[in-house]
C-alpha cells in the first residue's frame, strides 16, 4: 500500500511540480505558468467533455474517448518539445529595445 502511495505522489510531482516535470528546462518561469494553466484549462474542458459524452452509446462515447487521447499526446508533445528546447521558448520572443519604445513629444509640431 505504501508502494501505491508513493507511486502515486511521484506521478503527482511528475505532472505539476514545475521543479520536476519537463518544463523545468523553460528558463521563463511565466511562460512555465502560461502553459501549466493551458494544459489544466484543457484537461478540465476535455473531462467535461468526456463526462458528458460517457452517457452517450455509440459516436458520443467514441467522441469523448478521441479527446481524451488527443490531450493526452498535446500534452506529451509540449513536454517533449520544452525537454528538448526549452530554452529556445524565451528566445524566440524578441524584445524591442527601451529607446524605440520612448514616446516624444515634439512641442514645436503638435504643440
Amino acid at each position: 500500500m505504501k508502494k501505491l502511495g508513493f507511486a502515486v505522489y511521484d506521478l503527482y510531482n511528475f505532472f505539476f511540480n514545475l521543479k520536476m516535470n519537463p518544463l523545468r528546462f523553460i528558463p521563463n518561469p511565466f511562460t512555465q505558468f502560461l502553459l501549466m494553466f493551458y494544459l489544466s484549462v484543457m484537461w478540465t474542458v476535455v473531462f467535461t467533455l468526456w463526462a458528458g459524452n460517457s452517457i452517450y452509446y455509440g459516436i458520443g462515447s467514441v467522441g469523448g474517448h478521441l479527446l481524451v487521447i488527443g490531450a493526452f499526446f498535446i500534452t506529451a508533445l509540449t513536454f517533449h518539445d520544452a525537454e528538448k528546447n526549452g530554452h529556445l521558448w524565451v528566445q524566440r520572443d524578441k524584445k524591442v529595445p527601451v529607446a524605440d519604445r520612448r514616446c516624444k513629444w515634439d512641442l514645436e509640431n503638435e504643440g
